[in-house]
C-alpha cells in the first residue's frame, strides 16, 4: 500500500470512528459504519458509500491539493449549511479540516428535458433566493489569474489566457447581483432521487452570477430559463466557464505530475 492510500486509510478510519459526532436527525445510528465501496468518478476527492444497518452514507476525503484548485471548505460548509432547509443537497451529517459526511442520495444522473429543466430551475431559483450577506462576490479576474499564477508559461496558450482575462473582465465590470454558484453544475452532480432533484458536490460553490450555472448546463440554449442578460455576457460568461475548466485540468495536470515524481 502506496503512503497516499495508507494516509486515506487512517482519515477514512478516523472518520468512521467519530460516528457519535455525526448530526444524524432521525436517523439514530446504533454502532459504528462499515465501508462497502468507494465511489468512483469523482475528479476532485476520494469519497466512500458506507453503512450501519439501513443507514447509508458517504464519507468524502477531501484533496490534499484544495488550495490549489480554488477550493474553499469553509466556505463550501457555509453554503451547504444554509441550503440544507431547501431540500436540494445531501443531508450534512459532520464537517471537519480533511472530511465531509453527508447523506447518499440514490437516483439517476440529470439528463435533458422539458420536465428536467423546468425542475432544476424552481430548484436554482429556490438556491438563489438564499441570502448570504457575510460571503464575497466572486471576482473571476482574480479566481483565473490564481490559476494562471500556478503553471508555467509554456503549458499555457497565451492568447487563450488573453481571451480569457479580458471575458471575466467584462463580467466582473457588468451589472449584476451574486447568488450562491453552484459554479460545476454538470449531470454528474445532478440526481433525479424519489425526493426531488438533488445537487451534488458543492466544493467550487461561490456568490457568483446568477447566470453562470445555467450557462455551464444548457451552453447557450437559454430558452427556458427567462434570463434577462444581453447576449454579450452571455458569451463572455461561457468563455470565463470554459476558461475556468481548461485552466483547472492543467493545474490538476501540474500537481499530478508532482505527486509521481519518484523519490530519490
Amino acid at each position: 500500500m502506496s503512503n497516499s492510500q495508507q494516509n486515506i486509510q487512517q482519515i477514512l478510519q478516523k472518520a468512521l470512528s467519530s460516528w457519535r459526532d455525526w448530526q444524524t436527525g432521525e436517523l439514530v445510528l446504533k454502532r459504528q459504519p462499515e465501508v462497502l465501496h468507494e465511489l468512483l468518478g469523482g475528479k476532485t476527492n476520494r469519497s466512500f458509500l458506507v453503512a450501519s444497518g439501513s443507514f447509508k452514507a458517504v464519507v468524502r476525503i477531501n484533496a490534499a491539493n484544495s488550495q490549489s484548485l480554488g477550493i474553499d471548505r469553509n466556505r463550501e460548509l457555509k453554503i451547504l449549511q444554509l441550503l440544507q432547509p431547501t431540500g436540494t443537497v445531501p443531508m450534512l451529517f459532520f464537517s471537519d479540516e480533511q472530511v465531509m459526511v453527508s447523506s447518499y442520495c440514490q437516483g439517476q444522473h440529470w439528463v435533458d428535458s422539458a420536465e428536467n429543466r423546468s425542475n432544476l430551475n424552481t430548484a436554482l431559483a429556490k438556491i438563489q433566493a438564499i441570502a448570504v450577506p457575510d460571503l464575497a462576490k466572486r471576482n473571476y479576474v482574480d479566481y483565473c489569474t490564481a490559476y494562471i499564477n500556478q503553471l508555467d508559461q509554456h503549458l499555457v496558450d497565451q492568447p487563450l489566457v488573453e481571451k480569457i482575462l479580458s471575458a471575466a473582465s467584462a463580467v466582473d465590470k457588468s451589472d449584476w447581483t451574486a447568488v450562491i454558484c453552484h459554479h460545476d453544475l454538470v449531470p454528474e452532480n445532478i440526481l433525479i432521487t424519489a425526493e426531488g432533484l438533488k445537487l451534488l458536490d458543492w466544493e467550487y460553490a461561490a456568490m457568483g452570477h446568477p447566470t453562470l450555472d445555467y450557462i455551464r448546463l444548457y451552453k447557450s440554449d437559454l430558452r427556458s430559463t427567462n434570463l434577462a442578460y444581453d447576449r454579450n455576457i452571455i458569451e463572455q460568461l461561457a468563455t470565463v466557464q470554459d476558461g475556468m475548466d481548461d485552466l483547472w485540468s492543467l493545474v490538476q495536470e501540474v500537481v499530478q505530475e508532482v505527486v509521481q515524481v519518484p523519490q530519490q
